[in-house]
């Protein structure tokens, strides 16, 4: 590329012809002298040392061009030697910086003859003086004055010495610049060579990858065929040496047997030697024992074989047993899944510390009893709401029975309700949405169920158990060509006002969160300005989720001494992509932490407590009045008059499998809450919402 350099005012009277050409043809400028590495040149002055095209790394041999780190100037032309092209464009510039006029108007002869004698004897190495102040002498290698005006001769053959030097010099130039563009062109050839080899090696390095890599995979075929073939082997080698251990005994049993009849048979050879007499008698009654002994043992072994089948036949049949059980549960939850129905468990929390106490020393729940896994009875005497109750079935003594899809009793621990939901989480992975929320009065034991304690690992809630399920999972599913990107985001409502848990007090200021539709034509929902991280690891969600704690509302009340005074709701939006079969699915997984439900008059909240009360009942309230309106198949589902109701609308009415934890306080003073919540979850589970569907799409 080149640059032609702006053209500035001649310059005055009485400058050298090598300051001329260093500012180039037409371009003249005031110059000052500088020096830089020992020698000394001429500069124009105004250009800075710190110009990238003007800075010189070096004296001008012949005061024709400067050049810096990468660019060259030559008689005013701006050279870019980083272009391919630049030794032509050198060498043209060259030609017309020597064709350009050598005088300039103003400028007196004798200087320029002698400025370019100078700057010829630079450009051969000879020691170059300082020119004497006032320009009428000129330092040189003779120290010779200059001619006198009438000897024309003399000056003129100093300007042929002159012509001719610069023509020497141009030729040398010229022949430099033609080795630099033969140079060029032969890395060029080379670089071009290197490069084909780059490929080349590209190409085999790669098929020599694929190649690895079939071979590999054709290893761990055939380790898991050598693994498969193992335990079979070893199930082989148990059975047999089962049926060895099963003969031996048989033969020390027979064995014994024989050593008795051995007895016998002596006895009776002594009894002969004394009766000489039965002798013959003696012989027909041992002939026949040897033969019902023979018979006896046929007997023996016909009936070990019938039991060896029978055992056979019992193994076989209660593995059918299993694998039919297992059928039937998967077929259970399949028709349920068609149905619509929202699945409930429910939870009785122990009781715990001064509560022990107060019921006589002992942990036993007197007024709640669990029939099975899946029923309990409540029970209270004199309660009036105890016998009245429509829907529900009793029994005598005022016993009320609820039936659910699965009943925790106070022993049940955290592994083992996370065991019931953890397929909730496999469907997310899958591409469906899943929701799990918790519902029950203050106290109840919900914040434990869905978050736990920290510092045991056997005490972790199911949303921290939730996530690493899922990470494992997802480890699992790298193999088969899966890989998720994983984004977690957790909010609360507290008084009908949606707070970001993830959000600092700086981020979340000026910032107002309302849920909006997704798609008017279908359920799903979203917040606005709700802060979104993506997750890596385990690690993370972990440290998200102490953060959200730290932020959420909680306050004491006469039923609770820290009570969640919100609801929160965790959510992870799980997107995975197979990169083998080109398979994408999206899904979601919410936990939701209700605030406790409590009657006004025994929570003891006054002020600002009452007022979260009443907006917790209120929210509760339309939450009741949605399952209500869904069960009862209304056109119109009030989903809007709470800020919790819209949020949850997907997973009430739309495209989610929903499951619903019941938590029961073991407190018979809390007997009407318990009551009351043991109705709403039967509403709940006969509720109606629709047949989820696996987002997935190829």
């Amino acid at each position: 590329m080149i640059h032609k350099m702006p053209s500035l005012p001649h310059s005055r009277p009485g400058r050298s012809l090598e300051g001329e050409v260093r500012g180039g043809v037409g371009a003249p400028r005031p110059l000052r002298k500088r020096k830089a590495w020992g020698r000394v040149f001429l500069q124009p002055a105004g250009e800075g040392a710190g110009s990238a095209a003007a800075a010189p790394t070096g004296p001008s041999p012949n005061g024709h061009f400067h050049r810096s780190r990468q660019c060259l100037c030559i008689g005013g032309t701006l050279i870019d030697l980083r272009k391919p092209d630049s030794g032509k464009l050198i060498v043209e510039a060259l030609l017309r910086a020597q064709e350009a006029p050598a005088r300039r108007p103003g400028t007196n002869i004798t200087n320029q003859v002698n400025s370019r004698s100078t700057s010829l004897t630079k450009s051969t190495g000879t020691s170059v003086s300082k020119p004497p102040v006032g320009g009428n002498k000129t330092g040189g290698d003779t120290g010779k004055s200059k001619r006198p005006p009438w000897d024309l001769k003399g000056r003129l053959q100093d300007m042929e010495a002159l012509v001719k030097n610069s023509a020497e010099e141009r030729e040398n130039l010229l022949q430099k610049f033609m080795d630099y563009d033969l140079r060029i062109e032969s890395l060029e050839l080379e670089k071009r060579s290197l490069n084909q080899n780059l490929e080349k090696t590209q190409s085999v390095s790669q098929a020599t990858q694929g190649e690895v890599d079939r071979l590999a995979s054709n290893l761990r075929n055939e380790q898991d065929g050598r693994s498969a073939d193992k335990r079979k082997y070893e199930s082989t080698i148990q059975d047999l040496e089962f049926n060895k251990a099963t003969l031996e005994r048989q033969i020390k049993t027979l064995e014994s047997e024989l050593s008795a009849r051995q007895d016998e048979l002596a006895g009776l050879k002594s009894t002969v030697s004394h009766l000489t007499s039965a002798h013959a008698g003696i012989e027909a009654q041992l002939s026949s024992t040897k033969i019902m002994l023979d018979d006896r043992s046929k007997r023996v072994s016909e009936l070990e074989s019938q039991v060896a089948e029978q055992k056979d036949t019992i193994e076989d049949m209660e593995k059918k047993l299993r694998e039919g059980e297992n059928i039937r549960r998967k077929l259970h939850n399949t028709v349920l899944e068609l149905k619509g129905n929202i699945r409930v468990f429910c939870r009785v929390r122990p009781l715990l510390g001064e509560e022990i106490k107060g019921n006589g020393d002992s942990d036993v729940i007197h007024h709640i009893s669990f029939v099975d896994e899946k029923t309990l009875e409540l029970c209270k005497g004199g309660d009036p709401n105890s016998s009245t109750m429509s829907g529900l079935k009793g029994r005598g003594g005022g016993a009320i029975e609820f039936s659910y899809d699965r009943v925790f009793n106070p022993t049940s621990t955290q592994a083992e309700v996370f065991e019931e939901i953890s397929q909730l989480a496999q469907s997310a992975l899958d591409g469906y949405n899943v929701c799990v929320f918790a519902y029950g009065q203050t106290g109840s034991g919900k914040t434990f169920t869905m978050e736990g304690m920290h510092g045991d690992e056997s005490l972790e809630g199911m949303i921290p158990r939730t996530v690493k399920h899922i990470f494992k999972t997802l480890k699992d599913l790298e193999d088969k060509g899966w890989t998720y990107k994983v984004e977690a985001s957790f909010l609360e409502i507290y008084n009908e006002t949606i707070r970001d848990l993830l959000a600092t007090s700086k981020e979340a200021k000026n910032l107002t969160y309302d849920v909006k539709l997704v798609d008017s034509k279908k359920n799903d929902t979203y917040v606005t300005n709700l802060k979104v991280v993506e997750v890596e690891n385990e690690g993370r969600v972990h440290h998200l989720l102490t953060l959200a704690q730290q932020q959420r509302a909680v306050a004491a009340t006469n039923m609770n001494e820290r009570s969640s005074r919100s609801h929160s709701v965790f959510r992870l939006k799980l997107t995975g992509h197979n990169s083998k079969t080109m398979e994408s699915c999206e899904g979601n997984l919410n936990l939701v932490d209700l605030a406790g439900s409590e009657r006004l008059k025994e929570s003891g909240s006054e002020g600002a407590r009452l007022t979260e009360t009443q907006n917790i009942n209120r929210s509760l309230s339309n939450l009741g009045n949605v399952i209500m309106a869904l069960g009862q198949k209304q056109s119109h589902i009030p989903y809007r008059n709470s800020k919790l109701t819209h949020l949850l609308q997907n997973s009430l009415g739309g495209n989610s499998k929903t499951l619903m934890f019941v938590n029961v306080s073991p407190l018979e003073m809390c007997f009407g809450e318990t009551l009351n919540s043991l109705r709403f979850a039967t509403k709940v589970n006969q509720c109606h919402i629709g047949t989820a569907t696996k987002q997935i799409r190829k």
